[in-house]
């Protein structure tokens, strides 16, 4: 079997545009053809009626005008009776049913129909687009005729001239509406799908800002398309865009404890002799490497919460009792810190959540509250349940953030560079873990700085999370 060259084959292949154009042509083309075929079968036919009054008074008038007179000149009589009246008359000389009428297209149907019709006593035949009354045979020039006077009827005055036009102009016309009818329809269908494979075609290369600005505000389902793409692009190039951030943050923070650890151990080689020195530098190597392990668990935990990889089981747990193990938990380091939580609880917060996961966050949230409170200080934790949703607040007395840092402390490895410096401790992660979590309980979590002094995070939560159990 005989194949074109792959070249070939492109090169002649049909686009969706042409391809959806010939297809609406020639679905139009046929519906249009099956139609006239159809409107044939039930045309107008002429439909005698009584005659017009005012017409036949009129035919009265010229009959007897006419009658027994010789060397009648018809053709002038047609021409002062369009010129007085704006009306044909229409002469049928009876003895060779000719007919007399104007020169015009689409009155051959009425000359046709009085040919072929004796109309021997005064009525009116209903063209589709013009009325006739018809008079009672009279002589004239020795002969015996019949006038009849054509009203044009004016509510058919469109359907009458496109009658009136030739065949081949009227063809022409149906080809030239329904091409370009066609070829906007197709247009108006394929213009979105073409800028949307330009656009994915561009972010395949890394253009990651590239954007459907033209059909996104389209109110059909191309428009949908658009917006979703957009919101797919805004997606993708957040997530690479966090991805590449992350890298960077953790390939910087990395450095730090495994530059430390290699200094321990260079210093505990050079103290082979010195137990005690030898002794304190791997201890510190102990050190970094609890601090590497924390850090890589911390960015594990934090990605896998990014992903929603299988991190959610949802129970139904009572919310004062989980603050209450966090809380009491967190009082260990707190003590080491000379730092008291103060715990304010409402009773029965019924909620549906992943129990390991919330209290990680809330854990996060209360160890960094703990951790940048002065010594001697408290920490303020307060549950409470407003209608359908549960809040949380964590309150310290520390020294607070500056106002325009406070909407980047949830970003991986975000420190302040001065109340809570790196020397604080931790990895950066904790704020952005708890956040992710919040978030994954389709909850919210913010933070705020207080009137007095210090921070205060607010963690809300509804109490129903049914479509999240659904993914258990």
């Amino acid at each position: 079997m005989f194949k074109l060259p792959p070249a070939w084959s492109k090169k002649f292949s049909l686009g969706i545009s042409l391809k959806l154009f010939l297809a609406f042509w020639l679905v139009i083309l046929t519906s249009v053809l099956i139609s006239y075929l159809v409107t044939m079968q039930f045309r107008h036919s002429p439909i005698q009626e009584q005659a017009n009054p005012q017409q036949l008074k009129l035919l009265k008038q010229y009959t007897q005008k006419l009658a027994d007179k010789d060397q009648v000149r018809l053709k002038k009589v047609q021409e002062n009776f369009r010129r007085k009246y704006h009306q044909y008359l229409l002469i049928k000389k009876i003895s060779n049913n000719k007919v007399y009428t104007p020169r015009k297209r689409g009155w051959s149907e009425v000359r046709d129909y009085l040919t072929k019709h004796p109309l021997e006593n005064p009525v009116t035949v209903d063209f589709a687009f013009t009325k006739v009354t018809s008079s009672e045979p009279i002589i004239i020039n020795g002969e015996q005729f019949q006038l009849f006077i054509a009203n044009e009827v004016h509510r058919k005055r469109l359907v009458s001239l496109v009658n009136q036009l030739p065949v081949a102009l009227r063809l022409l016309m149906l080809l030239t509406i329904s091409f370009l009818s066609c070829w906007l329809l197709a247009k108006s269908f394929t213009n979105p799908l073409i800028a949307i494979q330009k656009a994915s075609e561009s972010i395949g290369e890394g253009k990651l800002a590239t954007r459907i600005t033209k059909f996104d505000q389209r109110s059909d389902e191309f428009g949908t398309l658009a917006r979703s793409f957009n919101k797919m692009a805004e997606q993708l190039e957040n997530n690479i865009t966090a991805h590449q951030r992350l890298l960077g943050d953790v390939s910087h923070e990395l450095r730090s404890p495994l530059t430390r650890l290699q200094l321990a151990v260079a210093l505990a080689e050079k103290n082979m002799g010195n137990d005690v020195e030898q002794q304190k530098h791997l201890n510190r190597c102990e050190t970094e490497v609890e601090r590497l392990d924390e850090m890589i668990a911390d960015v594990l935990t934090l990605s896998r919460l990014e992903h929603n990889q299988n991190v959610f089981a949802a129970d139904d747990i009572d919310l004062s009792t989980l603050v209450a193990q966090v809380v009491n938990d967190c009082q260990y380091f707190a003590t080491s810190r000379n730092v008291t939580i103060d715990l304010k609880t409402q009773a029965n917060c019924a909620l549906l959540a992943d129990s390991k996961l919330l209290s990680s966050a809330i854990s996060n949230v209360v160890n960094n509250a703990v951790k940048y409170s002065p010594n001697d200080q408290v920490v303020t934790v307060e549950l409470r349940q407003i209608n359908e949703q549960i809040i949380l607040s964590v309150s310290d007395q520390g020294p607070g953030v500056p106002n325009e840092m406070i909407e980047k402390l949830f970003t991986p490895f975000f420190r302040v560079a001065d109340g809570r410096e790196r020397s604080s401790g931790g990895t950066g992660l904790g704020l952005a873990i708890a956040q992710q979590a919040i978030l994954f309980h389709q909850g919210d979590i913010v933070a705020q700085n207080q009137e007095s002094s210090g921070l205060k995070v607010i963690i809300t939560l509804p109490t129903l999370l049914k479509q999240n159990k659904s993914n258990t």
